[in-house]
């Protein structure tokens, strides 16, 4: 199966969750590998290969639910391993401004997706709370 662009870059995007805390966590790649088999149906196989295939190149999503997905599944790495670091929350809040989210209230943000990941909130749950669908 051929992964899209976009798909490659989202992987690339929860590894770089992943090594945020300078540690790669078992439980934070086993959790990678959850999301890409359980949400997009792929195998161990396609998963590596998407995210050493993806290169450096930054995408926006440009749906606000695929903005939401991605940072939602970020939050949901940084706390496979039990703990966030302040690296972690720095990198979550970083790709929530790229997103669109704004300053003010890019905090607040964070701390509500974080806590929802911590307390295994359905993701399609927090899609449509964040996304009014």
């Amino acid at each position: 199966m051929a992964i899209s662009k976009s798909l490659q870059l989202h992987f690339l995007n929860l590894y770089c969750m992943v090594i945020a805390d300078g540690i790669v966590d078992p439980k934070e790649m086993e959790t990678i590998y959850r999301i890409g088999r359980e949400n997009y149906g792929l195998s161990e196989e396609e998963i590596n290969k998407a995210v050493v295939e993806a290169g450096t190149t930054y995408a926006i999503p440009e749906s606000n639910e695929e903005k939401v997905r991605i940072l939602y599944e970020m939050a949901v790495v940084a706390w496979a391993d039990g703990k966030i670091e302040d690296s972690e929350r720095k990198m979550l809040r970083s790709y929530a401004l790229r997103y669109g989210v704004i300053e003010k209230s890019v905090t607040s943000f964070v701390d509500y997706l974080l806590e929802k990941a911590h307390d295994d909130v359905s993701e399609e749950d927090i899609i449509k709370e964040l996304t009014n669908n």
